[in-house]
């Protein structure tokens, strides 16, 4: 689940998980553009646009990079990049030959500062060549190799982070052009607009080079249209019978998340990546996302591939075109995108009324394995500043601020509005480049919606780090959850009021039963 990769308009630097280079690693950059002669640096953009060739060699085991830029600051950055045992540099160390000219094949001084960035002289164009040794997938990510690179007999996927160098702070909107040379019989799968008939791609920006899951191979491939989208599908060799499942499940969410954030995602086109592994995990980026699949894709185990799929396809909505000012509410980013995902998938009748209750009963679960097995005592907020650890907390106590979210915006509003009402309108507000929202936007809208205050509620739900209570949000859409440590038991209430009754089919319709594309 996606997690380190630039949001879609970030208001913050995001090169690695750092939110902020340090000083060390400012001062070499700042003191090699000093010693350097201001003769021959340019200080505009030379008009002319950033090329990338990616050469594989036969045995997918390098990728050889060569790349014309215009490089404006005084850093080269691999983005993303997360320290893991055996790479200290995490992505940077798995590349080899490192070197950078002039526009006439000069030899320009480069000083490695560590995590992926490098100081060099700006305001000029560069040539850079390097190789990636495409050994990805031997190390232990923290949020899983379906989000850095891994191979398959089909072929390789890698993303953009762990490819490409770019420039390390704000670059010029020069145009982007990657051309790839792959083994024979290999193609090129991207988000990207393809230009011509071969493998060759203009991308949009530097977040889209960078931000974005590829598939370099010969698995199949099916492109279709739905949600205002274009969707392309990339199936492992396993789950190639499978598409059919996939193309329904893919359909019928992105028509339900178009209708309920009111419009479709920023980017209008997307590709999903489909493999075998025993994670089940998946990651979402700018304009595609990653999955594993434990074993074959099948109906009786859709409530997992599908939710997986489900969830990560919400994020192209909540997540890369509503993006959160910073960590302290990758809560919302993280936690609505489940309670939606739940909320969706029982609407569309993917979900019977037993599986709903079990996916509503993993919501409080994973917020007390996080409280009190794991023993984490910061507030949901706090706890996105180091994600992958404090999972549970995000995901888990996000989940549960929303369905009280989705609850609180109802009750106090006669019913009149919920979540849904709420995402259309952060999303016309804040769906657009250069903008992200902070609490104090989420606390405004579901003012202006009911009327009333919600900061108390948010302090209580998000901010504090006592014991957050969601039975009185479960009894107000006529559920009990009934709780023995780690056992939770959600059923209907007998007693549950009209009203309550009512407002459960407002919220989850009729779970099971079929839906329009049936």
């Amino acid at each position: 689940m996606p997690r380190l990769q630039p949001p879609a308009h970030p208001p913050y630097p995001l090169r690695n998980p750092k939110w902020m280079p340090s000083m060390s690693r400012l001062l070499p950059a700042l003191l090699l553009f000093l010693l350097l002669p201001l003769t021959g640096v340019a200080a505009d953009w030379d008009g002319k646009p950033n090329r990338y060739r990616v050469r594989v060699d036969a045995q997918s085991t390098r990728a050889v990079v060569e790349a014309d830029l215009w490089q404006q600051s005084d850093t080269l950055s691999m983005y993303n990049v997360m320290e893991v045992p055996g790479l200290p540099n995490g992505q940077a160390s798995l590349v080899d030959g490192m070197r950078v000219t002039d526009a006439k094949g000069a030899a320009l001084a480069l000083e490695d500062l560590g995590a992926g960035d490098y100081a060099i002289a700006g305001g000029r164009r560069i040539r850079l060549s390097y190789s990636v040794r495409l050994e990805h997938d031997r190390y232990p990510w923290p949020a899983g190799m379906e989000e850095v690179s891994y191979r398959t007999d089909e072929g390789v996927m890698v993303t953009g982070a762990a490819l490409f160098f770019a420039d390390g702070d704000a670059p010029v909107k020069a145009p982007i052009e990657v051309d790839f040379e792959l083994p024979q019989g290999w193609h090129a799968r991207t988000p990207w607009t393809r230009i011509g008939g071969g493998d060759r791609f203009r991308v949009d920006s530097r977040r889209e080079l960078v931000s974005n899951a590829l598939f370099l191979g010969t698995a199949q491939v099916e492109t279709f249209d739905a949600g205002g989208v274009e969707l392309t599908l990339v199936l492992g060799q396993r789950y190639r019978k499978s598409a059919p499942l996939f193309v329904d499940l893919l359909r019928t969410q992105l028509a339900s998340y178009a209708d309920l954030f009111g419009g479709p995602p920023l980017s209008k086109r997307y590709l999903v990546i489909i493999n075998e592994h025993e994670s089940g995990d998946g990651g979402a980026f700018a304009s595609s996302f990653s999955q594993f699949v434990q074993g074959d894709a099948d109906a009786r185990n859709r409530v997992i591939w599908g939710y997986v799929m489900a969830h990560e396809l919400l994020h192209f909505w909540n997540g890369l075109s509503i993006v959160p000012a910073d960590h302290r509410e990758e809560w919302f980013k993280e936690g609505v995108t489940d309670y939606l995902t739940i909320v969706t998938l029982a609407r569309n009748g993917w979900l019977d009324e037993n599986l709903l209750f079990k996916r509503l009963e993993n919501v409080p679960r994973r917020y007390l394995i996080a409280r009190y097995a794991q023993h984490l005592q910061m507030s949901v907020r706090d706890a996105g500043k180091d994600k992958q650890p404090n999972r549970q907390l995000v995901y888990g106590g996000g989940s549960l601020a929303a369905l009280a979210l989705d609850v609180a915006l109802r009750e106090r509003s006669g019913d009149k509005v919920g979540l849904p009402e709420f995402m259309r309108a952060l999303h016309a507000e804040f769906a657009k480049p250069g903008k992200a929202y902070a609490l104090a936007d989420l606390e405004r809208i579901a003012g202006s919606l009911t009327g009333s205050d919600f900061s108390g509620f948010f302090a209580e739900a998000v901010g504090n780090t006592s014991y957050f209570d969601i039975r009185p949000s479960y009894a107000a859409v006529g559920l009990r959850m009934d709780s023995f440590v780690e056992e939770m038991f959600i059923s209907r209430e007998p007693a549950a009021t009209p009203v309550q009754q009512a407002r459960f089919r407002a919220v989850f319709g009729t779970p099971g039963a079929p839906c329009p594309r049936q």
